[in-house]
């Protein structure tokens, strides 16, 4: 039986050989680091063709797929589109993020990649708002549960703030929150260049948080990130909490 290396080096191959393909890359764990890839990973590859590449050579790449190995085959067109912000793809852009094209003939493939693993110029700041809002409801829920004495509904706030305070960090740097395979690995290798603390402290208290919903770290995460925001601009989506308990402290 044809191992999935083997599969790749014949994909690797036609897509050398072949003019009707201009760019090959990996997905997934592979597309990002060796350090994700064990004997149990799988291997994604995109192949993408020439607008007018023939249906046979489509067919004859997607035949190829197997457990384990899966080939997504697009013509250069469609991958242009595929992803955009606000389309039912947009949950993959992460996936195009610090990933690098293994062919690309045409130079535009590495180009695409490149926009797709970013957030939109345009709605950056948006994303960061609404992450920002969610993030404050979110304290704010879990602050007044804690003052009242519901624990467990304190604790279940603090838990579903974290992951906003995440998407709204990386929004104010035009960037996307990771997948949570590639939570530590993305900060470490790849910092935010606004964190309010040093790295393995913010992954230490994120840790924390999710563990315990430990208050006193949740209040020293907020107001850091409070103080953040409001020095990059987001001072009207701040005041909208005035009047609110903790939130304004």
């Amino acid at each position: 039986m044809e191992g999935l290396q083997e599969k790749y080096e014949k994909v690797y191959k036609e897509s050398i050989a072949n003019d009707e393909i201009v760019g090959l890359f990996l997905g997934g764990s592979c597309g990002k680091s060796q350090d994700f890839v064990t004997r149990h990973s799988d291997i994604d590859v995109y192949v993408i063709l020439s607008d007018d590449a023939s249906e046979e050579l489509e067919a004859k790449l997607k035949a190829l797929e197997s457990d384990g190995f899966e080939i997504r085959v697009y013509r250069l067109s469609y991958f242009r589109e595929y992803a955009k912000w606000g389309s039912e793809k947009e949950w993959d852009r992460y996936n195009f993020a610090h990933n690098k094209a293994v062919i690309d003939k045409t130079g535009e493939i590495q180009v695409l990649m490149d926009e797709k693993g970013t957030l939109p110029t345009e709605v950056k700041k948006l994303v960061a708002a609404e992450a920002l809002d969610s993030y404050f409801n979110q304290v704010y829920r879990s602050a007044k549960y804690m003052r009242d004495g519901k624990e467990l509904a304190a604790y279940l706030d603090a838990t579903e703030s974290m992951p906003l305070l995440l998407t709204a960090l990386y929004a104010l740097e035009g960037r996307l929150r990771p997948y949570n395979k590639y939570f530590e690995w993305e900060l470490r290798n790849y910092p935010l260049k606004l964190l309010p603390w040093p790295v393995d402290e913010f992954i230490e208290d994120y840790k924390h948080i999710l563990q315990t919903g430990d208050f006193d770290v949740q209040s020293k995460l907020f107001k850091a990130t409070k103080k953040l925001f409001l020095e990059e601009g987001f001072t009207s989506q701040i005041e909208e909490w005035n009047n609110y308990y903790f939130v304004e402290d």
